[in-house]
């Protein structure tokens, strides 16, 4: 993985990272998102949809811990897809993170996966 982004506050890390996976591109992201690394996390979501994809693949095994502002980051990327039928999807997002997507019922808005090979192949069946 190359890490093209990376930022570095108060001890804080977050690395994000793009690979090609069945022809889309997956968002591999590393550390905590919060209100601090959130627009680095939001730049490289809007990276992938400026370059016209419409479902978004993030890798989410690496994120450690996600408060509102990478939420609104993922709101704002469908708020920008679903006019097209785009999707977010989120892959292997820890217990914690699953947990506030279901308490929240975001998980009725966006995907979740186990892995990688799940997600794309519910994308491609669409």
């Amino acid at each position: 993985m190359n890490y093209w982004g990376a930022s570095i506050l108060g001890g804080i890390r977050l690395e994000t990272a793009f690979r090609d996976i069945d022809g889309k591109k997956v968002l591999d992201v590393v550390g905590e998102i919060d209100v601090y690394t959130a627009p680095k996390f939001k730049e490289a979501v809007n990276q992938i949809l400026d370059a016209g994809q419409d479902h978004l693949l993030i890798n989410m095994a690496g994120v450690t811990y996600m408060d509102s502002s990478g939420f609104g980051a993922l709101l704002s990327a469908t708020k920008r897809l679903k006019p097209k039928g785009g999707t977010v999807n989120l892959v292997k997002c820890n217990s914690v993170i699953d947990r506030i997507l279901r308490i929240t019922r975001l998980n009725t808005i966006f995907a979740t996966f186990d892995n990688l090979d799940e997600a794309v192949q519910a994308i491609n069946a669409r």
